[in-house]
Order: C-alpha cells, then structure tokens, then sequence
C-alpha cells in the first residue's frame, strides 16, 4: 500500500516539519526506540544432528556472519529428537531471550497438529523465512514410471502398487505431495503404499537397491544420483524448473495443480520485542543476498526465498490451516 502524506504549504523547513509533529504527540512517542544487538553470546538451535539439514543451515548462517564479521560470538547447539519438538523446547525456554534463535522446518506445524508436540508456531516468534526446499518424486533410472501420468494410471489401477518411501515420518510434506497427487487423480490417499525408512539416504539406498519403487523426497537428496545416471526424477513440484536439473518438468507441467516445498524458518522463543525481531530480520535479509548463501541454496537445488516476520506468520497461519485438513483426510489427527 502506498501511503501518500500531505502537509501544508508553509511547512517546508524540514526542523519546522519535526517539530510540528511532536507537537501533536508525546514527547515519548517522538524518541526512538533504542536498538537491539546481541550481547552474549548467541545460540542456533538445530533438530539434527551434525551433518544434518538444519545443522547445514545453522553453519552456513554461521559461516557468512563470522568471516564478514556481522556476528562472532556465534555457536550451533544440536538438540535431536521428536522431530525437532526437543529443539523448539530448547529455544522455547528462553522466552523473551534474542539470544537463542532455531532452525525450523514444516514438522514445526505438523507435529503439533497430530499432536505430537504441544508447541505451536503461535507459542514462538517466527523470525524470517530463508529457503524452500521442492519435494520431487524419484525413481530407478530402469522403472517403467517416466512421468507423473504413469504414476497416477498405476495407482488408479492399483493404489497399492507402488512401494513409495518418504524419507521423513509420515504426515510429513514427502507425504503431502503424494497424497495431493493421488487425491488429484481421484485415488484415496489413504490406500497408497507409504513407508518410512528413517531418513532421506536409507531411502535412496533402499530405492538404488530396488526394495522399493519410488521416493518423495526434497529434490537436493537426488539430483546427484539422478545426474549420475541411476535414478530417474520424474517431476519436481516447484513453480518453475529446478536450475541444477533443468531438464526435469515441474509436476504441474505435466498436468496436475500441485506445488510442494519444505521451508525453512528461523524462529526464536516466544516473547521476542519488535526491537530484537528487527535486528535479526535485518541480519537474514544481509545473509540470504550473500553469495555464499546463494551458492549453497542452489547446491541444495532448493529456492531462494527471503519473508520478514509479519508476512511469515500470515504464511504460516495458511499454511497451518491447509495441513491441517489435509491430516484430516489422512486420519492423521489427534
């Protein structure tokens, strides 16, 4: 919304201007508030373990603040378990507290809807989006499946008929995207054949050693494999191609509305004053325009993605609301 202000002809001296505005208001309300800097130091809370996603993340989040010297005194603290619930707790208890910030991702609001996790992203305070990750659907490089069209012909001729491994828990977004597929050709998703493994690698070996038929994973667990020859991705389901595979069609190129990705935020306790959301939203948005994180986002074959605090809880709220009917229609609700 442009905001268009209007004042009268005699105010022009722009001293004349400020005074004449304080004078309509308290002398309180014309004091800036003071700015807010970490001064301890501060903590990136991850769900992974070292060598994880969102420990990559943190690192690299870490790596650009200390070698252009935004921010030293800088460490990542790895608290694994629950799906990321034993994390957000961490965070969670330092309510009010700049200092402490995590690494989230979609299980955040998953988890909480299926009643795994009493936390809420309404009971922390989101601080930006940085990334989104593209699920893609992957299989061997010899299946007869070449196209998402093969796919929902087989499943509507048998649901069953395809061992489909997510790599992440079900109810997950993996498990999102081969879900809205099925419902889009007509076929419950409740009857396809969905496993988890325990992890993105354990599935792309189980598919490399054919135990099962196709994964849905995030693109970046697979483009490697893919570009080596061994598996095939049959869609990725971005807005647009995916630069590092360029030759892989989006699955709404191939006919079906469908868009899945897994993004990433960063949040802090509960709490937070505009003052530190400021600083940190300032921070990311230097962070996410450094080459560096550019570079390590298209590594990643995820999307380049920047939302400040205000328009990531709005986000997030739509984005609750969807998973949630969509868990629903999974029976996936506690």
């Amino acid at each position: 919304m442009n905001i268009e202000t209007r004042f009268p002809e005699n105010l022009k001296n722009g001293w004349t201007l400020a005074l004449a505005a304080c004078a309509a208001l308290s002398a309180a309300t014309c004091l800036a508030q003071p700015a807010w800097k970490p001064e301890r130091i501060v903590e990136i809370v991850v769900g992974s373990a070292p060598g994880g996603g969102n420990d990559k993340t943190a690192r690299t989040l870490l790596k650009i603040w200390q070698e252009n010297k935004w921010l030293e005194n800088v460490t990542v603290v790895n608290k694994v378990g629950g799906g990321g619930a034993v994390a957000y707790t961490h965070t969670n208890q330092a309510a009010g507290d700049g200092h402490r910030i995590a690494v989230a991702r979609t299980g955040l609001l998953t988890n909480h809807i299926r009643g795994l996790s009493p936390l809420n992203y309404t009971d922390m305070t989101p601080i930006a989006m940085v990334a989104d990750d593209p699920m893609a659907l992957t299989v061997r490089a010899d299946s007869a499946i070449k196209s998402v069209g093969d796919l929902t012909a087989r499943w509507k001729a048998d649901p069953q008929a395809l061992a489909i491994s997510l790599g992440s828990s079900l109810g997950s977004t993996t498990h999102f995207l081969v879900a809205l597929i099925a419902k889009s050709a007509g076929v419950d998703p409740t009857r396809l054949k969905v496993l988890n493994p325990g992890g993105s690698s354990k599935s792309v070996t189980q598919l490399l050693g054919g135990h099962i038929d196709m994964v849905s994973l995030a693109a970046g667990n697979t483009v490697a494999h893919h570009k080596a020859g061994t598996v095939r991705l049959i869609g990725v389901a971005s807005e647009k191609r995916l630069l590092s595979v360029p030759e892989v069609p989006t699955i709404r190129e191939q006919g079906v509305d469908v868009v899945q990705g897994g993004w990433t935020l960063i949040v802090g306790a509960g709490g937070l004053t505009a003052a530190q959301v400021a600083y940190w939203e300032n921070l990311l948005e230097r962070t996410v325009n450094h080459p560096e994180w550019k570079k390590s986002i298209e590594s990643d074959s995820a999307v380049w993605l920047f939302m400040k605090s205000q328009p990531a809880r709005d986000f997030l709220k739509k984005d609750y609301e969807m998973d949630r009917a969509l868990l629903l229609e999974l029976g996936m609700v506690k």
